[in-house]
């Protein structure tokens, strides 16, 4: 079955990975959790937390997507505009 194509109607635009920190951020505060009960809850290490949150660019997409998951976040990815694919 493939994946659902509708956007959340409470989804963000991430642009760029201080982006991406702030929602992680934001999720984990709502959710009453320091850094370090966060990423013993997602299998991290609070440096790791820590430079996601910060916005570091180049970590390892697994990692991040297993955070977001733990606390209750999901990857959307579809063309820009709702342009449709190849035009």
């Amino acid at each position: 079955m493939p994946p659902s194509t509708s956007k959340p109607a409470d989804a963000s635009r991430v642009r760029k990975p201080d982006d991406i920190g702030e929602l992680v951020r934001a999720a984990r505060r709502e959710g009453g959790t320091d850094q370090a009960t966060t990423a013993g809850i997602a299998g991290v290490g609070v440096r790791f937390l820590g430079d996601l949150e910060r916005g570091k660019p180049n970590l390892r997409l697994g990692l991040v997507l297993r955070v977001l998951d733990r606390l209750g976040l999901e990857v959307w990815i579809g063309p820009r505009g709702g342009r449709s694919r190849g035009g």
